[in-house]
Protein backbone atom coordinates (compact mmCIF):
# COMPACT_ATOMS: atom_id res chain seq x y z
CA UNK A 1 0.00 0.00 0.00
CA UNK A 2 2.79 2.38 0.89
CA UNK A 3 4.47 1.68 -2.48
CA UNK A 4 1.21 2.30 -4.40
CA UNK A 5 0.67 5.52 -2.49
CA UNK A 6 4.12 6.78 -3.48
CA UNK A 7 3.49 6.00 -7.16
CA UNK A 8 0.14 7.80 -7.03
CA UNK A 9 1.71 10.82 -5.30
CA UNK A 10 4.48 11.00 -7.93
CA UNK A 11 1.96 10.86 -10.77
CA UNK A 12 -0.05 13.65 -9.13
CA UNK A 13 3.07 15.86 -8.82
CA UNK A 14 3.96 15.32 -12.49
CA UNK A 15 0.42 16.17 -13.50
CA UNK A 16 0.45 19.40 -11.50
CA UNK A 17 3.85 20.38 -12.94
CA UNK A 18 2.72 19.76 -16.53
CA UNK A 19 -0.45 21.75 -16.05
CA UNK A 20 1.51 24.59 -14.51
CA UNK A 21 3.65 25.04 -17.60
CA UNK A 22 2.44 27.45 -20.26
CA UNK A 23 2.20 26.03 -23.74
CA UNK A 24 4.76 27.48 -26.15
CA UNK A 25 3.29 28.17 -29.55
CA UNK A 26 5.56 27.29 -32.48
CA UNK A 27 6.76 30.20 -34.62
CA UNK A 28 5.97 29.82 -38.30
CA UNK A 29 9.01 30.32 -40.51
CA UNK A 30 9.78 30.69 -44.19
CA UNK A 31 12.69 30.65 -46.62
CA UNK A 32 14.12 33.80 -48.19
CA UNK A 33 16.18 33.68 -51.38
CA UNK A 34 18.24 36.69 -52.46
CA UNK A 35 19.65 36.97 -55.98
CA UNK A 36 22.29 39.50 -57.03
CA UNK A 37 22.88 40.26 -60.72
CA UNK A 38 25.27 42.65 -62.45
CA UNK A 39 24.23 44.81 -65.39
CA UNK A 40 25.94 47.40 -67.53
CA UNK A 41 23.30 50.02 -68.05
CA UNK A 42 20.19 48.04 -68.99
CA UNK A 43 22.21 45.09 -70.34
CA UNK A 44 23.08 41.95 -68.36
CA UNK A 45 26.83 42.01 -67.73
CA UNK A 46 28.92 39.07 -68.91
CA UNK A 47 32.56 38.82 -67.91
CA UNK A 48 35.11 39.50 -70.65
CA UNK A 49 32.43 40.76 -72.99
CA UNK A 50 33.08 44.11 -74.69
CA UNK A 51 31.11 47.19 -73.59
CA UNK A 52 31.29 50.81 -74.70
CA UNK A 53 33.01 53.08 -72.22
CA UNK A 54 33.00 56.76 -73.13
CA UNK A 55 34.72 56.84 -76.53
CA UNK A 56 36.46 53.46 -76.20
CA UNK A 57 35.66 49.99 -74.89
CA UNK A 58 36.06 47.97 -71.70
CA UNK A 59 35.88 44.36 -70.51
CA UNK A 60 35.29 43.34 -66.88
CA UNK A 61 36.91 40.28 -65.31
CA UNK A 62 36.10 40.60 -61.59
CA UNK A 63 33.19 42.08 -59.61
CA UNK A 64 32.86 41.35 -55.90
CA UNK A 65 31.89 43.01 -52.63
CA UNK A 66 31.15 42.32 -48.99
CA UNK A 67 27.64 42.63 -47.64
CA UNK A 68 27.28 43.06 -43.86
CA UNK A 69 24.62 43.41 -41.15
CA UNK A 70 21.82 42.08 -43.35
CA UNK A 71 18.53 42.79 -41.57
CA UNK A 72 14.82 42.56 -42.39
CA UNK A 73 12.54 44.96 -40.48
CA UNK A 74 8.85 44.66 -39.54
CA UNK A 75 6.57 45.96 -36.79
CA UNK A 76 8.07 43.50 -34.31
CA UNK A 77 11.59 44.81 -34.85
CA UNK A 78 14.64 43.58 -36.73
CA UNK A 79 15.44 40.06 -37.86
CA UNK A 80 19.13 39.52 -38.55
CA UNK A 81 19.72 37.36 -41.60
CA UNK A 82 23.51 37.45 -41.67
CA UNK A 83 26.45 39.26 -40.08
CA UNK A 84 28.69 39.11 -43.17
CA UNK A 85 28.50 37.68 -46.70
CA UNK A 86 30.90 37.74 -49.65
CA UNK A 87 29.22 38.36 -53.00
CA UNK A 88 31.40 37.31 -55.93
CA UNK A 89 29.47 38.08 -59.09
CA UNK A 90 32.43 36.76 -61.08
CA UNK A 91 31.19 33.26 -60.24
CA UNK A 92 27.79 33.89 -61.80
CA UNK A 93 28.37 36.01 -64.91
CA UNK A 94 30.54 33.98 -67.25
CA UNK A 95 27.73 33.47 -69.78
CA UNK A 96 24.45 35.23 -70.54
CA UNK A 97 22.58 32.28 -69.02
CA UNK A 98 24.65 32.50 -65.83
CA UNK A 99 24.07 36.27 -65.69
CA UNK A 100 20.31 35.70 -65.80
CA UNK A 101 20.51 33.31 -62.84
CA UNK A 102 22.85 35.56 -60.85
CA UNK A 103 24.55 34.99 -57.52
CA UNK A 104 22.14 33.40 -55.05
CA UNK A 105 21.94 33.26 -51.28
CA UNK A 106 19.38 31.31 -49.27
CA UNK A 107 18.22 31.95 -45.71
CA UNK A 108 15.94 29.53 -43.87
CA UNK A 109 13.74 29.64 -40.78
CA UNK A 110 12.94 33.34 -41.04
CA UNK A 111 9.83 34.34 -39.01
CA UNK A 112 6.80 34.87 -41.23
CA UNK A 113 5.13 38.25 -41.57
CA UNK A 114 5.08 41.41 -43.63
CA UNK A 115 8.41 43.19 -43.64
CA UNK A 116 8.61 46.92 -44.26
CA UNK A 117 12.11 47.03 -45.64
CA UNK A 118 15.51 45.40 -45.79
CA UNK A 119 18.82 47.01 -44.96
CA UNK A 120 22.48 46.08 -45.06
CA UNK A 121 25.87 47.68 -45.60
CA UNK A 122 28.49 47.35 -48.30
CA UNK A 123 31.86 46.53 -46.80
CA UNK A 124 33.17 45.08 -43.55
CA UNK A 125 32.19 46.68 -40.20
CA UNK A 126 35.03 48.20 -38.21
CA UNK A 127 35.24 45.47 -35.55
CA UNK A 128 35.53 42.71 -38.15
CA UNK A 129 37.77 44.83 -40.36
CA UNK A 130 40.40 44.78 -37.60
CA UNK A 131 40.63 40.98 -37.82
CA UNK A 132 42.60 38.86 -40.32
CA UNK A 133 41.71 35.73 -42.34
CA UNK A 134 43.51 33.46 -39.85
CA UNK A 135 40.97 34.44 -37.20
CA UNK A 136 38.29 32.42 -39.02
CA UNK A 137 37.62 29.03 -40.52
CA UNK A 138 38.64 28.60 -44.15
CA UNK A 139 35.05 28.69 -45.40
CA UNK A 140 34.06 31.83 -43.48
CA UNK A 141 33.51 34.90 -45.73
CA UNK A 142 36.48 36.55 -44.02
CA UNK A 143 38.54 33.35 -43.83
CA UNK A 144 41.60 32.11 -45.66
CA UNK A 145 39.63 30.89 -48.68
CA UNK A 146 39.04 34.62 -49.32
CA UNK A 147 42.51 35.76 -48.29
CA UNK A 148 42.79 37.68 -51.59
CA UNK A 149 40.14 39.99 -50.13
CA UNK A 150 42.47 41.02 -47.32
CA UNK A 151 44.80 43.93 -48.07
CA UNK A 152 48.05 44.63 -46.26
CA UNK A 153 47.89 48.12 -47.78
CA UNK A 154 44.54 48.78 -46.11
CA UNK A 155 45.40 46.75 -43.01
CA UNK A 156 41.90 45.39 -43.47
CA UNK A 157 39.54 43.87 -46.00
CA UNK A 158 38.76 44.97 -49.54
CA UNK A 159 35.13 46.07 -49.41
CA UNK A 160 34.55 45.93 -53.17
CA UNK A 161 36.64 44.97 -56.18
CA UNK A 162 36.21 45.76 -59.87
CA UNK A 163 38.80 44.53 -62.35
CA UNK A 164 39.07 44.59 -66.11
CA UNK A 165 40.89 45.90 -69.15
CA UNK A 166 40.37 49.18 -71.01
CA UNK A 167 41.12 49.68 -74.70
CA UNK A 168 42.89 53.01 -74.33
CA UNK A 169 43.78 53.57 -77.99
CA UNK A 170 40.59 52.26 -79.57
CA UNK A 171 42.34 49.79 -81.87
CA UNK A 172 41.05 46.64 -80.18
CA UNK A 173 42.32 44.82 -77.12
CA UNK A 174 46.05 44.09 -77.04
CA UNK A 175 49.04 44.16 -74.70
CA UNK A 176 49.18 47.97 -74.70
CA UNK A 177 45.81 48.39 -72.98
CA UNK A 178 45.16 49.31 -69.34
CA UNK A 179 44.56 46.51 -66.86
CA UNK A 180 42.73 48.18 -63.98
CA UNK A 181 41.83 47.14 -60.46
CA UNK A 182 39.60 49.35 -58.33
CA UNK A 183 39.93 47.96 -54.81
CA UNK A 184 37.96 49.90 -52.23
CA UNK A 185 37.90 49.49 -48.47
CA UNK A 186 40.03 49.54 -45.38
CA UNK A 187 38.61 52.78 -43.94
CA UNK A 188 35.44 53.11 -41.88
CA UNK A 189 34.20 56.09 -43.91
CA UNK A 190 33.92 53.79 -46.94
CA UNK A 191 31.51 51.45 -45.14
CA UNK A 192 28.21 52.29 -46.84
CA UNK A 193 24.74 51.50 -45.37
CA UNK A 194 21.88 51.03 -47.86
CA UNK A 195 18.14 50.50 -47.38
CA UNK A 196 15.46 49.10 -49.66
CA UNK A 197 12.01 50.30 -48.65
CA UNK A 198 10.07 47.79 -50.77
CA UNK A 199 7.76 45.77 -48.48
CA UNK A 200 7.74 41.99 -48.83
CA UNK A 201 5.82 39.17 -47.16
CA UNK A 202 7.06 35.83 -45.87
CA UNK A 203 4.52 33.02 -45.68
CA UNK A 204 4.92 29.75 -43.79
CA UNK A 205 6.34 27.01 -45.98
CA UNK A 206 6.82 29.36 -48.94
CA UNK A 207 10.13 30.48 -50.44
CA UNK A 208 10.15 34.21 -51.17
CA UNK A 209 12.60 35.57 -53.76
CA UNK A 210 14.08 39.06 -53.87
CA UNK A 211 16.14 40.20 -56.85
CA UNK A 212 18.89 42.84 -56.65
CA UNK A 213 20.64 44.41 -59.64
CA UNK A 214 24.00 46.17 -59.51
CA UNK A 215 24.57 48.52 -62.44
CA UNK A 216 28.34 48.62 -62.95
CA UNK A 217 28.05 51.59 -65.29
CA UNK A 218 26.33 53.65 -62.59
CA UNK A 219 28.86 52.40 -60.07
CA UNK A 220 31.64 53.94 -62.17
CA UNK A 221 29.85 57.24 -62.85
CA UNK A 222 31.22 60.43 -61.31
CA UNK A 223 28.85 62.85 -59.48
CA UNK A 224 28.59 65.20 -62.47
CA UNK A 225 27.62 62.44 -64.89
CA UNK A 226 30.72 61.27 -66.75
CA UNK A 227 32.37 57.92 -66.22
CA UNK A 228 35.54 57.55 -64.17
CA UNK A 229 38.34 58.15 -66.74
CA UNK A 230 40.12 54.80 -66.83
CA UNK A 231 42.49 56.36 -69.34
CA UNK A 232 44.01 58.22 -66.34
CA UNK A 233 44.18 55.10 -64.17
CA UNK A 234 46.95 55.32 -61.57
CA UNK A 235 47.09 52.35 -59.17
CA UNK A 236 49.00 54.48 -56.65
CA UNK A 237 46.38 57.24 -56.48
CA UNK A 238 42.84 55.86 -56.31
CA UNK A 239 41.37 57.58 -53.26
CA UNK A 240 38.90 59.66 -55.29
CA UNK A 241 37.76 56.69 -57.37
CA UNK A 242 37.32 54.52 -54.28
CA UNK A 243 35.07 57.08 -52.64
CA UNK A 244 33.00 57.51 -55.82
CA UNK A 245 32.47 53.78 -56.23
CA UNK A 246 31.44 53.16 -52.62
CA UNK A 247 29.09 56.17 -52.54
CA UNK A 248 27.48 54.98 -55.78
CA UNK A 249 26.37 51.68 -54.26
CA UNK A 250 23.45 53.56 -52.67
CA UNK A 251 21.78 54.01 -56.07
CA UNK A 252 23.61 51.57 -58.37
CA UNK A 253 22.31 48.60 -56.35
CA UNK A 254 18.53 48.29 -56.60
CA UNK A 255 15.85 45.89 -55.44
CA UNK A 256 13.76 44.98 -58.47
Amino acid sequence: MNYSFKILALFYCLLITACGKQAVEPIDTANLHLTFRATYGHTPLVLNQIYDYENNQVKFSKISFYLADLVAVNDDGETELSEIQFIDLSLAHNTLTDAAEGFQMKFSRIPVGTYKYMKFSIGVPSDLNRTTPTDYSKSHPLGTNNSAQYSEEFNGYIFAKIEGVYDKDGNGFDDSDINFTYNTGGRDNLYIPVEFDTPFALEAGVSTKLDFELDIKRLLTRPFGSLIPIIDYNPNDLNEERKIIMDNFAFALQLK
